[in-house]
């Protein structure tokens, strides 16, 4: 019989129980045989039925394998007086043929037998017992850790978008943040810790709408790093691409605030040619700059007007997303993939996109997402020093410096 290994599951041999339990059935056969007069044989015998004597063991010698005689004669029947008679000259000289009476009772036979039964169902019982405990175990040791085999059925339990049936993907890394770890000051700032120690960056992402910027204010305020908007493309049916005009003089004063800077490109891309020409394009407007966090592909539904995007698929999306990025690393930048939760959730393809980086948009207390990310944008309506109105602030769980 084989059993698991404690240490790392595998099947190692320590012998087989049946074995010995087959010699101890040997061992006793012996004994009753030579009780009987007659050497055992290996293995289980045919059982003769009530009503029939055995069969002559001088006949069966004389013709091996030959069965005994479906009528055989009666021995007469003993009375009380020669059985006793019959008793005491048993014990005093073993008979070569005892007579039928000598025989022991069949409950005899029979008793080890079910003994043997009772002790192998018990073990067979035990043994699935532990086995099913090492497998479910081993399944539920660590519910944070990124799925082990692909197409395993999840709920999400969506306040917005309700129960999402979601098929997980091998590889792809589990969400692990929790709404516990999140503390807000009395300024309303949120900040991420684990383990008492924080390790959230606080970020706002920038575009000329915001008019002018006193970063040094924003800095003072509690700011770590920016996203700046380098450009976009129209998402009327012409869909050309633009700069945007801001860029260049929120770079410098960021720069010289001492905030880290990413930035990212508002995408209207509809095939894989439309997002690699946005990559080259933010990469050629960057001229040569560094930059300290991602350049983001920030592809969006435009919810009040008809656009060119409309029609866009999930895998279509997916194949943009994917070729954006990779010609932005090209380049020798950091990328990222800007997203709302049901984008993730609905549109993009996990099985692509496991090893890509995500910037979340989720506007609730605490986002409700599977899968890792690595950028929460938890307000579009937020308030810093240094901004007029109000401004997209973030927090970054990843630095990316």
């Amino acid at each position: 019989m084989a059993y698991l290994d404690d240490q790392n599951d595998n099947l190692y041999s320590h012998g087989d129980p049946l074995d010995e339990l087959d010699k101890e059935l040997a061992d006793l056969k012996a004994t009753l045989g030579k009780m009987e007069g007659t050497a055992p044989t290996p293995g289980r015998p045919e059982e003769p039925k009530p009503d029939e004597p055995k069969p002559d063991e001088s006949q069966a010698a004389e013709q091996p394998g030959e069965q005994a005689p479906d009528t055989p004669e009666e021995p007469p029947a003993p009375d009380k007086a020669s059985d006793r008679e019959n008793e005491d000259t048993m014990k005093q000289k073993p008979s070569k043929t005892p007579k039928r009476a000598a025989a022991p009772p069949k409950p005899k036979h029979r008793l080890p037998l079910i003994i043997v039964a009772v002790v192998l169902s018990a073990a067979l019982i035990i043994g699935v017992g532990f086995l099913a405990m090492k497998v479910l175990s081993a399944k539920n040791a660590d519910p944070n850790a990124a799925p082990t085999s692909a197409g395993e059925m999840v709920t999400i339990n969506d306040s917005e978008m309700g129960d999402i049936e979601l098929k997980t993907v091998k590889g792809a890394e589990v969400n692990t943040y929790t709404a516990e770890n999140l503390v807000t000051d009395e300024n309303g700032v949120p900040a991420y810790y684990e383990n008492g120690k924080k390790i959230s960056h606080l970020g706002a992402d920038l575009s000329e709408y915001q008019g002018e910027v006193d970063f040094e204010a924003m800095k003072n305020a509690g700011i770590e790093f920016v996203m700046l908007r380098i450009g976009g493309r129209y998402y009327g049916d012409d869909g050309g691409v633009y700069a945007d005009k801001a860029f260049d003089g929120f770079y410098e004063q960021a720069k010289a605030a001492g905030l880290k800077i990413g930035a990212y490109f508002f995408s209207q891309a509809n095939c894989a040619e439309d997002a690699k020409e946005e990559a080259e394009f933010a990469v050629k407007l960057l001229g040569g700059r560094k930059l300290d966090y991602p350049l983001a592909l920030d592809w969006e539904n435009i919810a009040e007007d008809t656009a060119r995007t409309d029609n866009v698929t999930g895998d279509q999306l997916t194949v943009i997303a994917e070729t954006f990025c990779d010609t932005v690393e090209a380049a020798g930048f950091k990328s990222i993939v800007y997203s709302n939760t049901q984008q993730m959730f609905i549109m993009y393809d996990f099985e692509t996109m496991k090893d890509y980086d995500f910037w979340l948009a989720d506007y609730r207390s605490f986002p409700n997402m599977y899968y890792r990310f690595d950028m929460w944008q938890y307000t579009m309506t937020g308030s810093i020093d240094g901004v007029n109105g109000t401004v997209d602030l973030n927090l970054s769980f990843t630095d990316f410096t």
